[in-house]
Order: structure tokens, then sequence, then C-alpha cells
């Protein structure tokens, strides 16, 4: 399981029409935190996420259906990741998970974020 907490979502980090929603830790930049969800861990099993795992934002519940291939090494390294809530494309993203429903989450400081199996 990986359980994250948001720490704080920059001015322009929640746009639900790209439908994208970009994870970042606490050490980046203050130009990438106004564009982003910051978070910290507060558990990690394993890095190793996987199409069909469950992803939880609070109550909401999405379901894995796409995840790139930069996605454990991102987390690991600088704890980032993209949640896409598009429609997984013929060239997806190499950083992003792809979750369904394509529906845009609510998101505030203080939310939990949870991948588990």
């Amino acid at each position: 399981m990986i359980k994250m907490k948001v720490v704080s979502v920059g001015e322009g980090a929640l746009n639900a029409e790209d439908g994208l929603v970009i994870l970042f830790g606490k050490e980046v930049s203050e130009r990438l935190k106004e564009v982003s969800v910051i978070q910290e861990f507060e558990q990690i099993d394993q890095y190793d996420v996987k199409k069909g795992m469950q992803l939880t934002i609070d109550d909401q519940q999405y379901q894995v259906a796409y995840v790139g291939n930069l996605v454990a090494s991102n987390l690991e390294t600088v704890h980032h990741t993209v949640l896409d809530f598009n429609a997984v494309p013929d060239e997806p993203r190499s950083n992003a998970i792809y979750l369904e429903p394509q529906k845009f989450p609510v998101i505030h400081a203080g939310s939990q974020i949870k991948i588990k199996e």
C-alpha cells in the first residue's frame, strides 16, 4: 500500500478540463508548487503500482487502468507522478497513472490518497 497526505494544493493545480493531477513531494520548486498537489508519504509498502489496483482520494474510488514505466522510479526518487483522469491514449505518458472512472476528483489540503491491491 501507498498512503499519502495532501499538504497543499497549488493555485493552478486542479483543472478538471485537462483531467490531470500532478503530485510532487515537499522538496520541489515554488514554480512547481503553483501547479501541483504537494503530498507526503505516510506509508509505503512498495512503489510498484499495477493495473487493477485501487486508488482512493478520501472517499472517491478509482481503479488503475494503466501505469507508465517511470511511475515507480519517480515515486521513489522525487515523490512524483501524474494522476490522469482521461482515457488511456495510444501513446500514454510514462510518468502517469491512468484512472477509471474518468471523473475528476475533489482534492484539498488534508486529503488522503491511498493505492492498494
